[in-house]
């Protein structure tokens, strides 16, 4: 195992013996900036999505881009449309945080009806209708 002031002198090394003038410079530190990352391009988000979410990603960036008028519907492939359409509905109509399946929303639509705390009786039939 190498000790640590092993590692450096050799990182130091590699340093000097690749810097322009490396014979003069022994022992002189060089110090480089580090490239700077490039910026993600302007179609990508940084955020990463879950498995099985990119149209919805891919949705929400192409409706960001036509408010902004980066895009035009008519540069949207037939696809996309509707998935940018069928977001602003949802987004408008104020159902887009509901992410319960139809059963579950059944049940508590039926349990709404039954005044909150149905009976025994009632949870059967809901069961039922629920399905």
């Amino acid at each position: 195992m190498m000790k640590p002031a092993m590692i450096g002198a050799l990182l130091a090394g590699v340093m000097f013996a690749g810097a322009p003038g490396a014979a003069q410079s022994v022992g002189v530190p060089v110090v480089r900036a580090s490239p700077t990352p490039a910026p993600a391009p302007s179609g990508t988000s940084i955020i990463p999505v879950a498995p099985g979410q990119e149209r919805l990603a891919r949705a929400i960036a192409n409706l960001e881009a036509l408010r902004q008028g980066r895009r035009f519907t008519s540069d949207l492939s037939p696809e996309e449309l509707q998935d940018v359409l069928e977001l602003d509905r949802t987004a408008r109509s104020g159902t887009l945080g509901d992410n319960r399946s139809f059963v579950q929303q059944c049940i508590d639509d039926e349990v709404r009806r039954n005044g909150g705390r149905p009976s025994r009786l009632a949870w059967g039939v809901i069961r039922l209708k629920c399905q």
